[in-house]
């Protein structure tokens, strides 16, 4: 599986098997989990499409890397859902690849 990791300072930030989809000519993905991310007190609202999501960076380093959606108020929107992350693609790198041999056990 492969992580993704921050550009800046190479915290690791996601698995890529939980981006769910990549939007918007593949500037964005949709995360199911992140971590080692901290979210910022200001919230974004977007009243064309009624989505209220609070801004995520860094924690190590601060760095602006995108949207954790906080609530959906259009039921018609499939993605993204309550509770799943927008991520700035450009702000992350593939970092390694670990494989399930590798893992350690449960």
């Amino acid at each position: 599986m492969e992580i993704l990791q921050c550009k800046n300072c190479s915290t690791v930030i996601a698995v890529a098997n939980d981006c769910i989809r990549v939007t918007m000519k593949e500037r964005h993905g949709i995360f199911l989990k992140c971590v080692n991310l901290a979210e910022v007190e200001r919230e974004y609202r977007d009243p064309s499409f009624s989505i209220l999501a609070t801004d995520v960076k860094c924690a190590a380093c601060q760095a602006f890397l995108g949207y954790k959606i906080r609530r959906v108020e259009d039921p018609t929107i499939e993605f993204p859902k309550e509770g799943q992350f927008v991520m700035f693609l450009h702000q992350l790198d593939a970092a390694f690849q670990v494989h399930a041999n590798d893992a350690a056990p449960p």
